[in-house]
This record gives structure tokens, C-alpha cells and sequence, in this order.
């Protein structure tokens, strides 16, 4: 046995995580929370299970998959390796004297040998990129990966098509041989093949549905699992302003799994055995017969090309007015209070009639060129049936070549072939809406990721709340103002006030700084690192960021306290709710820290929610806090409660840098910089600072600071 038991295992799972120094590991680091999920993941400690864990976790790590060994090459270094007894150690390299050199929790050492039955695992990571992969691409990976399952629904449809042939020449027989010659032993004995032949033909079909069903299940979670995950890795600065146009996006993979499902079935299964089963009728009817066929599969190849085209530019527009439909109604559940006290509601349903009149007449002309598609494809497979029965009556009755038996089984045969046909319209439609979805995808995947063009960000240990920004220079648009800082320092252990009229950019500095948002112009590092080369996980970790508008999600009020956190337990949430005051709110609800809380937290006043922030920050013990008006909603009695739990919380190498425009704020710091729309127009100590602005008419903008 490798491990006694699982703890051993979540030990060395979280040395390799969180403090390997060999590369990829030293670049790799998981958030405690992340962490968390990884340990959840370990279920058992047999040998098995641990080398498939590690495996799988190496894997998503970006390490190339291998093979495990039984035997270590020093060409293959470095090296995992599952000791019996020993647990989890990566060997680096090999020593002159010939001993290996590993590293795991314990620290580094040498050994001349491992124990029976060592397992290694090679290292290899993969190339890194930093080009942006489009929606397009990942929906071929996820549906490559289901190829396997897709072999067994070809290899199903192989023997279902093979075993459908049984009914045609069945009929061929019964029709040619056996009712000519009256024999009745050979109609019980095709009788019960047919049956046989049937019978596994329903079994069969069962069995593809079943494995379509889990392909499809599979395709499913992956591809909401990446678009999601692509979503909250999106950088906050290039986050689409309409929320329906953006929500609409990210829901429209539906589309593109259906389409992907059934043009797999389609290309591999059905058209191939369609032409098959073409082949057979040419075989027993002649070119005639099978004439009549192709020129049906010509017509329905260009009736849908002509639909798909049209389907194609109703569906841009639709699309459109739909995303535009669901910002509205966003926008309007968001801002009901303002809308009814505003007398707006007429306003806002002359623009949603207008908007449900475009999308419903794009929508009925989608409809009525769907059922054109359908109605024309089902007249010319009944046309193209009553053509070869009619020529294959004429055939019979005029030549010798083809029989009685014959034309029933190709009439048979027939509906094989043309029921895939008659579905090519629909098919070459259906491709015009998912060609829009993946543009919509595509928009979205096209977004700045927080790391963006970094192909593995840095994850230090301990990052030093020590800001700088040089040259940087932010705006929200072409013809939005800029926000320019030139030159700025903060150093650890500092506690600056950020001041300023509204729009001089205070708030958007404070963005800048935690790192939501990156500037056009210029750098900002933190601890000596450019901000940007850091992963999104650190800065979490280091950074408690207060928004001035504050938003809590569905769950319990205990959710939302300990949102992104790990490890914290009844007793510190209490402890931590009566230095900010939440503790009155816990006390008053009848559920406690379990009470429901609804999207967007309506059911608690603005003063509440700032609270329950707070307490989240003083729980998470940053290094560096970044609050924009902390205490805008809250009455004194309360905000004195919270800057004694902020000035408590404290410690003397803890940065602080807080917008405000309350002077009772001003006791935590000892630095103020003044803001405007041209720059930083002061910046110094606390006291000089505010007798310049109290003896000073303006303010006079600086260059620098």
C-alpha cells in the first residue's frame, strides 16, 4: 500500500499544490478553496484509486498524459513517484554517484534505490499558449472526446441497418419463392429469422438510445462547465455592458449540442447507410429504380441550401431582439422601484411591445420556413415513393428483369433510403442557427481572460501589499473621460485616503488596483510583480475588495459570508459579526445564519449589505484592503462600530486604501490623494493635505504625485 489512509494522501495532494518548487508546480497554486475540492476528491487510499487520482489531476494540471512505470529513466526526469509506504515524491535528477534525488513534504533527499513495487509517472507539460481558443474549437475538443461512445452508436446503427435488410428480402422470398411454390416449412423458417432479426433490431436501437443519451449528458455538462468557467474568467473591464445580449450568448450552446448530436448521427450513420441501402436497390431494381432516388437526394441538397440562407438572416435578427428582450426585462426587475416612482412603466412597454413585435415576426417567418422545409420535404419522399412504385409496376409488367418480390422489397428499401434524405433540409436549417449561436459563443470567448496573453500567471506564496503605478492611464470608451495616474506608490503598511469629486475616477483606481480591471496605459505592480502576470486565485487571497454598490447571491446569509472562503467555522463567523454589528441582524432572524437570501440580497437594506461584506473581509484577513465607501449606507452608531473592527483588524504591515467622501473616515488614514478628471491633483500627509484643501479656493490638478 502506498498510503494508510486518506489524509496521508490530502497532504502530499496539497504539498504538490501549494509549496513544490519544480516546475509546473511552482507556477501551479490552487485557492483554498479550490483546494478544498481537490481533497473532497479523495475517496479512498487503495493504490488504484490514488494513481488514477493523480493522473487525472496531472492531466488538467497541463501535463501530457504518460504511461505509468515500474521502472525510473533518468531521461524521463522529473518523474512522479507512489513509494509503497513512502507516499508521493517527484524525482529530479540523478546524482554522480548514481542516487536519485526527489522532493516531497518532508524536504529533499537522495536515496540510491526505491521500494518494490514504485510506480513513476513522467512529467512533461504541455506547450503553452496564449491564443485565445474560439467556442468553435471547444465544442469540437468536448465532442471529440465522446468519440468512444460514438463508436458504439455507429457499431449499434451498422447492425441495426444490416438487420433491417431481413424485412426486404423476407418479402422478396416470401413474395418469389414461397407462395409460387406453396412452401410452407420455408415461410416458418424465414418467419421466425425475421423475427429474430427484428427483435435485435429493437434491442439494438434501445442500447443506441442509451448511449446517445450519456454522450449527450456528457457533451452537455462539459459544455456548460467551459462556457460558465470561460464566463467568470472574463476580465471585469471587458464584460459586455448589456446583460441580455451577454446572458442570451452563454445559453445558446443548446443549440449548437442538439446540432452537433444529430449531424454526427447523420454523417456517420444514417447518409452512409442510406447510400448502402441506394446501392441495394440499384442491385435488384437496376439504374431506373435508383435514378429516381438520386435526383430526389439532388433536389433536397438544394431546397436546403436555399432555406438554410434565409433561415440564417432571421435568425442574426431574431437572436437580436431576443438578447435585447432579456436585457430589458433584466434592467427593468433591477430598477422596478425606480420605474414605478418615475411614472416610466409606459416607456419601458412601448420598448418591450417593439421589441416582441420584431422577435415574433422574425420568429413566425423562421416557423413558416421551417414547415415549407418539412412540407416540401415530405411531398417529394411521397412523390419520390409513388415514382418508384409506379415504375417499378411498369418494370415488372413490361420486362423481365425485375419481379414481383423484387419491387416490394426495393419499395421497402426505399423508405430507408429516403427518410435520411428528406431529413437533409431540416439538417442544412438547423445549421443556420447554429452557425449564429457559435458567432454569439464566439463573442464571448473572444473577451479578455484576467490573465490574458499569460500562459501559466504567477502564484507566490506571499505577495507584499506594496502598489505602484507607473504611466497608467484607464478609460471606459472613445468618448469617456480618462483616468491618469503617473506616478503612484503605496507601501505596506500605509493607510491612504482617496478623495475627489464625483467622476474624477476614484472608484475606477480602486478597480485598477485590485486588479479587475487593466490599463490601457502603463503598469501597476503589487509586491514588485506587474499585477496582470499574477493569478486571478493570489490576488484574491491577498486583496479584500469592498465595491461601493454591494450585491449578495442566492443561498443563505452563512453562503455569503463565506463566499470563496474555506476553513471557517460557526464560532470565528460570529466572533467576526460582533466586531461589524451583523451580529444584531444574525440575532433577529429566525433563522440565523441560515436565513434564505434571494438574488441580489433585496430582502436587507444597503447599510446590511455593506455589513455582511465587511464581515466577509474581516473573516478573510487580506493583506491589503481596497474599500470604496465602506460606511456610505450606514447610519454613525454603526460605522463607528465598523472602523473600531477595521482599526482592530489591522496589522502594522496591512495597506489600506479607502475611498470616501466621510470625514469620520479620515481617522484610519495618514495619507489622503485628491483626485480629478485630469489626474491626482494632491497627495501627501494626511494633516498637509487637508489644511492645503481647507485654505486653498480649488484644487489645481498635478502631473504627478
Amino acid at each position: 500500500m502506498i498510503y494508510a489512509d486518506t489524509e496521508e494522501v490530502k497532504c502530499d495532494l496539497e504539498w504538490l499544490v501549494q509549496s513544490c518548487s519544480i516546475a509546473p508546480f511552482s507556477s501551479f497554486r490552487l485557492s483554498a478553496y479550490e483546494l478544498e475540492i481537490l481533497k473532497q476528491r479523495v475517496s479512498d487510499s487503495n493504490d488504484k484509486g490514488v494513481a488514477a487520482l493523480y493522473e487525472a489531476f496531472l492531466t488538467e494540471s497541463g501535463v501530457k498524459k504518460a504511461m505509468w512505470r515500474t521502472k525510473i529513466s533518468q531521461e524521463s526526469l522529473p518523474m512522479l513517484a507512489l513509494v509503497p509506504g513512502g507516499g508521493m515524491r517527484i524525482v529530479m535528477e540523478q546524482e554522480a554517484d548514481g542516487s536519485w534525488k526527489s522532493e516531497g513534504k518532508e524536504g529533499v533527499r537522495t536515496q540510491r534505490s526505491f521500494a518494490e513495487g514504485t510506480r513513476f509517472l513522467p512529467i512533461r507539460s504541455e506547450t503553452g499558449s496564449t491564443e485565445k481558443i474560439s467556442a468553435k474549437a471547444m465544442f469540437k475538443a468536448v465532442a471529440w472526446k465522446q468519440k468512444p461512445l460514438m463508436t458504439y452508436a455507429v457499431i449499434a446503427s451498422l447492425s441495426i441497418n444490416l438487420l433491417a435488410l431481413a424485412t426486404s428480402f423476407f418479402s422478396l422470398q416470401v413474395y418469389d419463392r414461397v407462395i409460387p411454390t406453396q412452401g410452407l416449412t420455408t415461410l416458418v423458417a424465414l418467419s421466425i429469422g425475421v423475427f429474430v432479426a427484428i427483435l435485435l433490431e429493437m434491442i439494438l436501437k434501445l442500447s443506441r438510445s442509451y448511449i446517445l443519451d450519456i454522450a449527450s449528458k456528457e457533451m452537455d455538462i462539459a459544455y456548460s462547465h467551459d462556457i460558465f468557467s470561460r464566463f467568470l474568467k472574463i476580465r471585469l473591464d471587458a464584460l459586455p455592458k448589456s446583460i441580455g445580449t451577454l446572458s442570451g450568448q452563454l445559453q445558446s450552446y443548446a443549440t449548437v449540442r442538439a446540432f452537433i448530436s444529430s449531424v454526427a448521427l447523420y454523417v456517420f450513420i444514417d447518409f452512409p447507410f442510406s447510400m448502402i441501402f441506394l446501392a441495394v436497390i440499384i442491385m435488384l431494381a437496376g439504374w431506373t429504380m435508383g435514378g429516381i432516388v438520386l435526383a430526389f437526394l439532388i433536389i433536397a441538397i438544394l431546397v436546403g441550401t436555399f432555406f438554410r440562407k434565409k433561415i440564417e438572416m432571421l435568425s442574426k435578427t431574431s437572436s437580436m431582439a431576443s438578447h435585447k428582450k432579456l436585457g430589458l426585462l433584466v434592467e427593468s426587475l433591477e430598477s422596478a422601484e425606480n420605474i414605478k416612482a418615475t411614472g416610466a412603466g409606459w416607456s419601458i412597454l412601448s420598448r418591450w411591445n417593439a421589441l416582441t413585435e420584431s422577435a415574433i415576426n422574425d420568429d413566425i417567418e423562421i416557423r413558416h420556413y421551417s414547415e415549407m422545409t418539412t412540407y416540401v420535404s415530405a411531398f417529394m419522399q411521397q412523390f419520390s415513393y409513388i415514382s418508384l412504385v409506379a415504375m417499378g409496376a411498369y418494370l415488372v409488367a413490361t420486362m423481365d428483369g425485375l419481379t414481383m418480390g423484387g419491387l416490394i422489397a426495393t419499395t421497402i428499401l426505399s423508405g430507408r433510403v429516403l427518410a435520411p434524405i428528406a431529413q437533409l433540409p431540416n439538417l442544412l436549417m438547423q445549421w443556420g442557427r447554429t452557425k449564429i449561436s457559435i458567432e454569439d459563443l464566439d463573442r464571448v470567448y473572444a473577451l479578455d481572460r484576467d490573465n490574458e496573453g499569460v500562459s501559466r500567471p504567477l502564484s507566490p506564496s506571499m505577495i507584499q501589499p506594496h502598489f505602484r503605478c507607473d504611466g497608467v492611464g484607464f478609460t471606459y470608451g472613445e468618448n469617456a473621460p480618462t483616468v491618469k495616474v503617473p506616478k503612484l506608490v503605496i507601501a505596506p503598511g500605509e493607510r491612504v485616503a482617496v478623495l475627489g469629486m464625483i467622476g474624477s475616477g476614484k472608484s475606477t483606481l480602486l478597480k485598477i488596483l485590485s486588479g479587475l480591471y487593466r490599463p490601457q496605459e502603463g503598469k501597476v505592480l503589487i509586491g514588485g510583480i506587474d499585477i496582470h502576470q499574477i493569478s486571478r486565485n493570489r490576488l484574491n487571497e491577498t486583496i479584500g475588495y469592498l465595491p461601493q454598490s454591494v450585491k449578495l447571491i442566492s443561498g443563505t446569509l452563512r453562503d455569503n459570508l463565506l463566499l470563496g472562503l474555506v476553513g471557517i467555522n460557526d464560532e470565528e463567523i460570529l466572533a467576526a459579526a460582533q466586531k461589524t454589528g451583523l451580529s444584531l441582524l444574525i440575532n433577529a432572524l429566525p433563522q440565523g445564519l441560515d436565513t434564505p437570501v434571494p438574488e441580489g440580497g433585496e430582502s436587507v437594506s444597503g447599510g446590511q449589505k455593506q455589513m455582511i461584506a465587511m464581515t466577509r473581509i474581516l473573516l478573510m484577513k487580506p493583506r491589503a484592503w481596497l474599500l470604496d465607501e465602506p460606511t456610505a449606507n450606514m447610519d454613525e452608531r454603526t460605522e463607528r462600530q465598523i472602523l473600531e473592527a477595521i482599526h482592530q483588524q489591522l496589522t502594522p504591515q496591512s495597506t489600506l486604501v479607502l475611498v470616501t467622501h466621510k470625514p469620520a473616515l479620515l481617522g484610519l488614514v495618514n495619507r489622503i490623494i485628491v483626485m480629478t478628471p485630469q489626474g491626482i491633483a494632491m497627495d501627501g500627509p494626511k494633516d498637509a493635505v487637508l489644511q492645503k484643501l481647507n485654505s486653498a479656493g480649488k484644487i489645481q490638478p498635478q502631473g504627478k504625485s
